[in-house]
């Protein structure tokens, strides 16, 4: 796994620019996240916490999904993407770093994370994760989808160029680079860790599902 990516400040600044032209990514993206939110098994009244909203499209269906009595709260580093977000949604959104989440122990039912933690170093992916499980009660669930290794011929290809691209200019990927977290999240003491591949015009994704230790 490739050990470095870019700044925070860096990736602030990156999807500051970006924007709502972000949504472009649902074409490789959309069939991951629908599989992590159904794993989420989401109800009306739990507390949940997206790290790292985006654009708001995937927010709105966890707000729907935890109903006028849940609460779910969204946070992000970048200003423009809080802004879309409440555009979509009038959930509690904060501007954040994941790996320092500003909530107390055991505040949240489940936790859900899409495309962030591929554009975290690796050195800081096991405090990032301590700090999921720390916000997390005990029986809580996490969600997490990130870009991955190739399991296909058309699958490995495309991540080849990727690296070739991002060996070359990490920002002009965004910082995201291919992750393999199932280890690092069992690591973190994590229990029925299970991780599914997704290929969506032959771009990979994990979904990885975890429960907080009862």
């Amino acid at each position: 796994m490739i050990k470095n990516t870019i700044s925070p400040e860096a990736a602030r600044r990156f999807y500051d620019r970006l924007g709502a032209g972000h949504d472009r990514a649902e074409m490789y993206e959309s069939r991951a996240k629908q599989v992590g939110l159904e794993r989420l098994a989401l109800s009306p009244g739990l507390r949940l916490l997206n790290v790292g909203v985006g654009t708001g499209k995937e927010h709105r269906l966890l707000v729907d999904g935890v109903g006028p009595t849940g609460l779910p709260a969204g946070i992000d580093l970048s200003p423009v993407m809080l802004r879309l977000t409440r555009d979509r949604t009038a959930a509690p959104l904060c501007q954040a770093d994941a790996r320092r989440l500003p909530f107390r122990s055991g505040a949240f039912d489940r936790l859900f994370s899409a495309y962030v933690l591929d554009l975290i170093p690796l050195d800081d992916l096991p405090g990032l994760l301590a700090e999921m499980r720390r916000v997390l009660r005990p029986g809580g669930r996490l969600v997490l989808v990130s870009l991955t290794e190739g399991v296909n011929l058309p699958s490995r290809a495309i991540v080849g160029l990727w690296k070739l691209l991002y060996a070359a200019s990490p920002v002009a990927c965004g910082g995201c680079r291919p992750v393999q977290l199932a280890g690092l999240v069992r690591q973190a003491g994590f229990q029925q860790v299970s991780r599914e591949v997704v290929v969506q015009l032959a771009v990979p994704s994990e979904v990885i599902t975890a429960e907080h230790p009862a």
